[in-house]
């Protein structure tokens, strides 16, 4: 049954509507003030609140402030009642969130239909919202298990042929055979270790405060040597492609912990090798400025177009996924980008079409 608050301190015209809309098969409760009708809401959790302005202890325009700061009623339809008629009043209830108005005195009719209208609009809104929400869900579902499957069933394949063909295969073929369980390894781990990482952050295992108590000096130099050989193993369909590192400021040291910091820029590289052209070159450049350590991933692949690049740090979104034909689940740049703030630093974004990317971080030095 559709629940309706209503708060208005003129108490025959708060059992009025009371009436009206219970005859009507609503469930109702009335409160007699502001203050009484921000106490209901929180415990009455109403579907739509009907609310007078002017009123004692209260007015409507706290109310609706008060209602739409709580998370479980913050989207709820709100609907002024006035004796006054003047546009810059209502304008302000409006640009506070109200959803409508009924000027004093109105029809039984003419509330009815108000209500009406905006209760349809929220299901309308509900309904779809919630088909995104199933249609998000069923591709995060495809997605992981495209991701865990796809591995696993070239892993099996492989090391069928040679459990069957061990003593006939040839020297090449068996390196290839292993070459390919390499492969599906690698990918295995990538999936896991994203999963891990999003665990350990999801639970508060890996925050601010436990890398201060916890973290150790890390060797930006050491760490740029790891990363750039993780991020291979993660672009695994870029061989051709290389990185190169540029480190102009020796001796960079960061705080923090060493493998999350090696797999944030890890995710970069392979973003950046696995866009890459054939033979392309791949830079991570490293230097200071002021009590930061920049470290900057510049690649020359086609860039991405400025519609896109916002959702570039969207998570389980891959821009063109198709024609990329990629590998993974969107999470690679939105990983890092969270492992980087946790660490007190800052990741962004610059691209041009058809010149590359460049993806630079900043963490704060050690000393700082």
């Amino acid at each position: 049954m559709t629940k309706i608050l209503v708060i208005e301190d003129e108490e025959s015209v708060r059992e009025n509507i009371l009436e009206i809309l219970g005859y009507e098969g609503f469930e109702v409760l009335g409160a007699a003030n502001g203050r009484e009708g921000v106490e209901a809401a929180q415990e009455f959790l109403p579907d739509l609140i009907v609310c007078d302005i002017a009123m004692p202890e209260m007015d409507g325009y706290s109310v609706l402030l008060a209602v739409r700061q709580m998370a479980s009623l913050a989207a709820v339809p709100f609907i002024f009642l006035t004796a006054r008629t003047d546009r810059s009043f209502m304008r302000h209830g409006m640009e506070l969130g109200a959803d409508d108005y009924l000027t004093k005195p109105f029809s039984s009719a003419e509330l009815l239909a108000a209500i009406e209208a905006r209760l349809e609009r929220r299901e309308v809104t509900a309904r779809a919202i919630g088909g995104d929400i199933e249609e998000a869900k069923r591709r995060l579902v495809q997605m992981i298990a495209h991701e865990l499957r796809t591995p696993l069933v070239s892993i099996e394949m492989a090391l069928d042929i040679i459990s069957r063909q061990v003593g006939q295969l040839e020297p090449h073929q068996l390196l290839e055979l292993l070459d390919y369980i390499g492969r599906g390894s690698n990918r295995l781990h990538h999936v896991v270790e994203q999963m891990v990482l999003i665990t350990q952050l999801e639970a508060g295992l890996l925050t601010a405060d436990v890398l201060r108590e916890q973290g150790m000096p890390v060797h930006v130099s050491e760490l740029l040597i790891a990363a750039v050989s993780l991020g291979k193993r993660f672009a695994p369909r870029s061989p051709d492609a290389v990185a190169r590192i540029d480190e102009r400021d020796e001796d960079l040291t960061v705080w923090g912990d060493i493998n999350a910091l090696k797999h944030a820029l890890a995710e970069i590289i392979a973003n950046a090798l696995s866009f890459s052209p054939p033979g392309g070159e791949v830079v991570v450049a490293a230097w200071r400025s002021g009590q930061q350590a920049v470290i900057a991933v510049t690649d020359r692949g086609p860039g991405i177009p400025p519609q896109q690049l916002a959702h570039a740090l969207r998570e389980f979104y891959q821009i063109d996924r198709e024609r990329q034909e990629q590998q993974g689940m969107g999470m690679g740049l939105p990983l890092a980008r969270r492992l980087i703030e946790v660490h007190g630093g800052a990741l962004d974004i610059q691209s041009v079409v058809g010149r590359g990317t460049q993806v630079i971080v900043e963490l704060p030095l050690a000393e700082a």
